[in-house]
């Protein structure tokens, strides 16, 4: 691993009850990991126990939250200062196998966002969403069902994999750049997929090396105005199609939320839409410039 000078980033909001388990699990890893925080202005005290406990961190404590993408491009803009070479992305809430990053790095090819399988927090059961999206929405589906058959590890290619768990080479940040600013929660991991995929970036998904993600006894989340817009903006800036298709994909989705709250009798629903309309169109020059940037490569957001 000569070279290899990995920086892991941890944006973290009230992060004590997973503290020990995220970042000690850095310290066991086979290979040596580089840790820096990104307190979102916890209330629980999570950025002096992380100074204390873990003095190899580097903390930079917010004094109000950034968000989950701008927190993560302050860690990434500073990694890549240090001559990052990959940068690690890790939830608060996620933790990872020893053996997890020399697993990733057998497959790295400078180009391509690679991810562990994902487990639940007890290590029971593949995370939900994972099995979903990563795994469910993977055009190598049977490849990787065959092969776990035999136990043969390798790498699949997905259209998604949430952000609890990325190791992202220096060159595709470099290229792609950081979160967009227009995603404060929600869906900024998606809209970052989706520049990978229109840059022709890789995107995979490794067998046989895990990460655990401590989120299934979470409370189901419920609409709000703000999510709804940041999936209107996410349809909006998606520059794998065209502006007419984008503005079908809004509509398609427009309708699905409230049939949704029809059927579920959530009426509020319905008004949370509208204020999310209502924010899309305050937004629009704004989000339509986002669209002509990202078209561009460059380390947009990271200097």
């Amino acid at each position: 691993m000569n070279g290899i000078k990995i920086y892991t980033i941890v944006v973290t909001y009230n992060a004590m009850r997973w503290a020990e388990r995220c970042l000690g699990s850095l310290r066991t890893s086979s290979v040596p990991l580089i840790p820096v925080v990104i307190d979102n202005g916890s209330a629980d005290g999570s950025a002096k126990y992380i100074q204390t406990h873990f003095p190899e961190a580097t903390v930079f404590a917010q004094t109000k939250n950034l968000g989950f993408g701008q927190a993560n491009n302050l860690g990434i803009r500073y990694a890549l200062k240090q001559g990052a070479t990959h940068v690690l992305l890790l939830n608060q809430d996620a933790w990872i196998d020893p053996d997890m990053i020399a697993s990733l790095l057998r497959y790295d090819d400078g180009n391509s966002l690679l991810s562990p399988i994902h487990l639940t927090g007890d290590g029971r059961h593949r995370d939900a969403n994972f099995e979903k999206n990563a795994i469910g929405r993977s055009p190598e589906l049977q490849r990787f069902e065959q092969d776990q058959a035999v136990g043969r590890q390798d790498k699949y290619a997905t259209r998604e994999i949430n952000a609890a768990c990325w190791l992202l080479p220096a060159a595709v940040l470099q290229q792609t750049g950081g979160f967009s600013p227009l995603f404060f929660h929600y869906a900024e991991d998606n809209d970052y997929l989706q520049r990978l995929h229109f840059h022709g970036k890789g995107v995979y998904f490794v067998s046989g090396t895990y990460c655990y993600h401590d989120r299934e006894h979470a409370a189901p989340k419920r609409p709000t105005a703000q999510s709804i817009y940041q999936q209107l903006v996410l349809r909006a800036v998606d520059i794998n199609h065209s502006r007419f298709a984008c503005w079908c994909h809004r509509l398609r989705y427009g309708l699905a939320v409230w049939h949704t709250a029809l059927a579920e009798h959530r009426l509020r629903d319905i008004r949370y839409y509208y204020q999310a309309k209502g924010m899309f169109c305050k937004h629009y020059n704004e989000i339509q410039t986002n669209r002509q940037i990202i078209q561009t490569k460059g380390a947009h957001w990271l200097i």
